[in-house]
């Protein structure tokens, strides 16, 4: 009997160890073929729910159907048999669809490599719970201990994966590190099983006992288990995309709030939590103040992305542990652990499916993660009887922080009365900080309102001319009485002039100010025909540095871009420079691995300015591939503004481990007078083996790129996004002209 606890709880925690280690490892094989986009880990976060939920649905069915001792074999033997799958690769000849939502590509990829190892091992953890339970031990019906074990080793494959697994394993060694632990698992399996045969007779007699329930289990109580699963899985979700967005893919960047999301797991089904259901939901309602305030005052944290992503993470945290103290009070006894576990993975796929497929085909302003705080509000105090009474006090308390709430809009532009506003409207909000419905109903004005009223907070005046979204992002055009933009997430994607006489000059990063002028100028000088490679469309601003014999080939993963750039309606640059053209579907890095070697005279790799940079373009191997396409005295280029990410450190690594010339430079942005509009702040570095560019450069105010401290050399098997978050290196060039 004393064996019992140990070999269920070594299972169980090497079966969590691999189903959350092989999500960030196959999501990370697949990403360099999806662009890097945010909604590569969504998509893949809903294909693991929906196995999860077939595990739960297997475990669930074989112990009411086949009993224990005929389900411990049957899932051993399955165990075995997917072992055909491994190691868990990418078929070849599996590449995604060009110029369409390969959503259904990446699901169908996913469900023929890894598909059945994970929906077998996932359904290991209720099931050996349920075997424990017809044990003769004396927790045997409280076996919910034991899934503590399971979400520890559920955190700890989540915390080694970016830390140690990501850095020092290539991806294949991962892949086959993960088969082997595979096989261990089988039997340790094997021998829990044994346990439930030898101890049959006794298993009778317990389950005899634990087929009790005290409490019915009606369908308003499986109803609510499932909405308490399906909100913080959707927003778990929904944080990892707000963070991700504007920074980049990456597994450290996914695991964290699923490694919290865990986390709120071991602490509610722990015997003795260390934090209260109480404590949770005060604390989350103070946190959604503290975003208020941000928001309000600190514009978002968005000049400090430490702080912004340590915020709504924390937010994120309490907000599941909320929800999931409410579901881990209302848990059944042990005879419906099965069924409980079941509801609670159907939920948890609810929640994935609403993000990953139902958010980017129907939600065109991205209000999801705003929304879903706000049911998670609602979900706060769900257990408590009887609603406080608010009184006479707090119905007239109720009725002016919606006064208060009309008064936040002047706020934003500034006047004592709206400031004044917001802070009765804060007091008033603390006071109901212990009611549901009351709080929940002035928070969502506080939350949706900034989404109403100051969507992007870019421009004044500005009007939306454009709005869609698709799996790479939501993507607006906005307008003003003297330029038209197009934004993707909150990234600056081209900016042209309306008045007739002005549509061709070049503005945003691209102006006679940027550093790629001077590239442009150095090109010009050479009187030869010249194919440039550009990854990364925009609207097409570049086309306008026109050249007779000049071919430019742009690189567009994300149709519904290049559709815009091309329609005359929107934007002219690419129909009215005159340069010949051809715009390639598909990911950059991908795609111009296909032409021939030597073919281009310069690439220009402009798809880093932030909103999620596609890390597997800028790597070692990446750099490798676009050094074959060029000539041998081609040149790279890379636009590396970026409001989080100090990448000049990354490429200069790579330059030196490449034996490459490189020199890089920061402007200012300069008002255009003859149209009164102000360019933006640019960076650009440059690789070459041709010294006569760098010389012209250097002349042009160009310089050695710059090194930092603690920057490694990145590659296809290791990036530390941590290590760049500050742009130290755009502060310095850009404070040096300051200087001058």
């Amino acid at each position: 009997m004393k064996i019992y606890v140990p070999i269920y709880s070594i299972t169980l925690l090497l079966s969590a160890i691999l189903l959350f280690t092989v999500q960030p490892m196959f999501s990370k094989m697949i990403l360099p073929m999806l662009g890097g986009t945010p909604q590569v880990w969504n998509t893949a976060m809903l294909f693991f729910q929906i196995c999860l939920l077939g595990g739960y649905a297997y475990a669930h069915a074989t112990t009411a159907f086949l009993g224990v001792r005929k389900q411990a074999i049957l899932h051993v033997l399955l165990l075995t048999v997917f072992t055909v799958v491994l190691p868990v690769a990418i078929p070849d000849g599996w590449a995604p669809p060009d110029g369409t939502d390969p959503t259904f590509w990446q699901l169908s990829l996913m469900a023929i490599t890894v598909g059945g190892p994970f929906f077998v091992v996932s359904g290991s953890a209720p099931m050996l719970q349920r075997w424990f339970s017809t044990s003769n031990h004396k927790d045997a019906d409280n076996p919910y201990f034991l899934y503590g074990a399971s979400n520890l080793g559920s955190m700890s494959a989540l915390i080694l994966y970016p830390v140690l697994i990501e850095p020092a394993l290539p991806i294949y060694q991962q892949s086959t590190t993960w088969m082997f632990g595979y096989f261990v698992l089988i039997m340790l399996t094997g021998v829990a099983a044994a346990s439930v045969w030898k101890n049959n007779a006794k298993t009778q007699k317990t389950e005899s006992v634990i087929d009790t329930s005290d409490k019915e289990i009606t369908m308003v109580l499986r109803i609510k288990w499932l909405i308490l699963a399906a909100v913080p899985s959707s927003l778990m979700l929904g944080v990892t995309t707000h963070i991700t967005t504007d920074i980049a893919s990456v597994p450290l960047l996914w695991v964290m709030p699923l490694a919290l999301y865990i986390g709120t797991f071991i602490i509610v089904f722990a015997r003795k939590p260390i934090i209260t259901g109480k404590q949770s939901h005060y604390i989350f309602g103070g946190l959604i103040l503290i975003l208020f305030i941000t928001q309000t005052f600190l514009n978002g944290l968005k000049d400090t992305p430490i702080a912004l992503i340590a915020l709504h993470l924390t937010l994120f945290f309490f907000a599941a542990l909320s929800c999931h103290s409410e579901l881990s009070n209302s848990k059944p006894k042990a005879k419906h652990l099965t069924e409980f576990y079941l509801i609670m993975s159907l939920g948890g796929a609810i929640g994935g499916f609403f993000n990953a497929i139902i958010v980017p085909q129907y939600f065109i302003i991205p209000i999801e993660y705003p929304i879903i705080l706000i049911a998670a509000m609602l979900l706060r105090f769900s257990n408590r009887e009887k609603e406080p009474d608010l009184g006479g006090f707090g119905l007239t308390a109720l009725i002016a922080s919606i006064a208060a709430l009309c008064g936040i809009a002047p706020a934003f532009i500034g006047g004592n009365a709206g400031w004044l506003c917001i802070g009765l409207f804060l007091t008033i909000s603390m006071c109901l900080l212990n009611t549901r419905w009351a709080f929940t109903f002035i928070m969502s004005f506080a939350l949706l309102g900034p989404q109403l009223y100051v969507p992007l907070g870019i421009m004044s005046q500005e009007k939306i001319t454009h709005q869609d979204r698709n799996f790479f992002g939501v993507i607006r055009i906005l307008e003003t009485e003297k330029i038209r933009v197009l934004l993707h997430g909150t990234t600056n994607h081209g900016t042209q002039p309306l008045k007739k006489d002005h549509k061709l000059i070049k503005l945003s990063y691209y102006g006679h100010s940027s550093p790629l002028a001077d590239v442009y100028d150095y090109f010009d000088t050479i009187d030869t025909k010249q194919n440039i490679g550009v990854i990364g469309l925009g609207i097409g601003v570049v086309a306008c540095y026109q050249k007779d014999g000049r071919f430019f080939d742009f690189y567009e993963i994300d149709k519904e871009i290049a559709d815009l750039a091309e329609n005359p309606k929107y934007f002219t640059y690419l129909s009215d420079c005159g340069s010949p053209y051809k715009i390639i579907l598909g990911d950059g890095r991908l795609k111009i691995e296909e032409k021939p070697d030597d073919t281009y005279d310069m690439i220009l790799l402009d798809a880093f300015s932030s909103d999620n940079i596609p890390i597997h373009i800028l790597t070692k191997e990446a750099i490798e591939i676009y050094l074959q396409k060029i000539k041998d005295d081609g040149t790279l280029v890379f636009h590396i503004t970026n409001r989080y990410l100090d990448l000049e450190p990354v490429l200069s690594n790579a330059a030196a481990k490449l034996n490459l010339l490189a020199v890089a430079k920061a402007t200012k942005g300069q008002l255009i007078k003859e149209i009164d509009i102000k360019s933006n702040d640019s960076h650009f570095l440059v690789m070459t083996k041709n010294q006569n560019t760098i010389n012209h450069l250097v002349k042009n105010g160009w310089s050695e790129t710059i090194q930092r401290q603690g920057v490694k050399l990145w590659t296809d098997n290791h990036s530390n996004i941590v290590s760049v978050l500050d742009n130290k290196t755009r502060k310095i060039r850009l404070g040096s002209q300051k200087q001058d």
